[in-house]
């Protein structure tokens, strides 16, 4: 049976191109959830304290799509959504220039 598994495995790496095979090993730890309470927590790394995750640090935690968890310290939320607004704005100038010249509100885009 072990030749049989090896066989398996050696055979499925050879059909997956290498390229398509990526290791992340920085800034990774594997960390239980646990109960506290009525709430899951997970805690995080003390490492991490001097990237804005000391303790009593108010943090947004957001589902993606795809299931993943992003956890973001909140006083790093208003500079995100500022940068995205400027690069939105950037992007579509044009369009919202038109918006704001149909404005019914006259001129109320021009704060």
């Amino acid at each position: 049976m072990g030749e049989r598994c090896g066989w398996l495995a050696s055979s499925w790496f050879a059909t997956v191109p290498s390229a398509d095979i990526r290791v992340y090993t920085g800034g990774m730890k594997v960390v239980k959830v646990r109960r506290v309470g009525n709430s899951n927590v997970v805690s995080i790394p003390r490492e991490l304290e001097t990237r804005g995750f000391a303790p009593g640090t108010s943090v947004l935690v957001e589902e993606l799509e795809s299931g993943e968890l992003r956890i973001i310290p909140t006083e790093q939320v208003r500079a995100r959504i500022r940068d995205v607004g400027h690069r939105l704005v950037g992007e579509h100038a044009e369009a919202l220039k038109i918006l704001a010249e149909h404005d019914p509100a006259g001129g109320a885009a021009e704060r």
